[in-house]
């Protein structure tokens, strides 16, 4: 969606092909499990290109969207999904995905760069900070089953 310009992060981050759409799926179906596929066809995704033949290892997608709670610009870009494989993690994969994010919105007039994470999820929420955000707003969703 946004070229193929391929970011030097001294390691191998780079946007999806369509080559990488089965890869992208299994690693969105690990992170959203679901009998239905996730779509992201409205989302720039960014990829981990392993040095070996093993595929990909993580891969980070990213919207802009009109608003989003807690972000005090508008338009602004926004991290959809965020995945490292288990035996990447602690590696500084996840670091490199961010960092390709944040660089392409510094390069389109982007200032800000909105993100969420579910309140249980504290590796998640220690990713988030040792990454530089900061909390905003916490929410709590509900539901209420009619009938």
């Amino acid at each position: 969606m946004w070229g193929t310009r391929r970011y030097d992060l001294g390691m191998s981050v780079r946007l999806n092909t369509p080559e990488d759409f089965a890869e992208i799926a299994a690693m969105m179906y690990a992170l959203w499990p679901s009998p239905d596929p996730y779509d992201f066809s409205d989302e720039s995704v960014f990829v981990w290109q392993r040095d070996d033949s093993r595929g990909l290892g993580g891969f980070i997608s990213f919207s802009v969207r009109a608003r989003a709670e807690g972000c005090e610009s508008s338009p602004v870009p926004y991290i959809e999904g965020w995945w490292v494989a288990p035996d990447l993690r602690g590696s500084k994969v996840g670091r490199a995905l961010v960092t390709a994010v944040e660089r392409w919105c510094l390069e389109h007039g982007y200032h800000e760069l909105g993100s969420d994470v579910e309140l249980h999820n504290d590796v998640s929420l220690r990713a988030h900070a040792a990454l530089g955000f900061e909390p905003t707003l916490r929410l709590q969703f509900f539901r209420k089953r009619l009938g």
